[in-house]
């Protein structure tokens, strides 16, 4: 079942709890861009030394090869919170819509306690588990960690 087949006021949760939630939303997207920040801050200096070292002939090269697969490492660390805001941003929707906490697959409510670890999660414990043993397509992320 996606978001948009969900019915509104669907959620298992009272107002009280997706308070909660929502401020635990807010948490996370404070931190996620706090994250971002700071990569992109470290990004800066590396590429500033990136230029200063490849514009002169006296630095190794393998130390130019360090400071690049570093920067890539930045550069992915910064895509990954990028896609955790957006995660934050549908599930924020989807308190807004009265379908938070139910599985996008089975269509069932998520636990409570998963949703305190990642108020952000949109399937279940059990579908992730399901998605990670069918070797076939699936509509879940399969790296998503349970």
């Amino acid at each position: 079942m996606t978001q948009q087949e969900a019915p509104v006021n669907n959620t298992p949760f009272s107002s009280e709890e997706l308070e909660h939630f929502g401020e635990r939303l807010n948490e996370e997207l404070e931190d996620a861009e706090e994250k971002i920040n700071s990569f992109e801050d470290r990004l800066s200096e590396i590429e500033s030394k990136l230029d200063d070292t490849t514009s002169s002939s006296a630095h190794h090269q393998g130390n130019i090869a360090s400071s690049e697969e570093e920067r890539e490492k930045y550069y992915s660390m910064i895509e990954k919170q990028k896609e955790k805001i957006e995660e934050i941003k549908m599930a924020q929707d989807r308190i807004e819509a009265g379908n938070y906490g139910i599985c996008d697959v089975t269509g069932d409510p998520i636990k409570k306690e998963r949703l305190e670890i990642k108020p952000h999660a949109r399937y279940s414990v059990e579908a992730v588990k399901s998605a990670n043993n069918v070797e076939a397509d699936t509509e879940i992320n399969v790296n998503e960690p349970v």
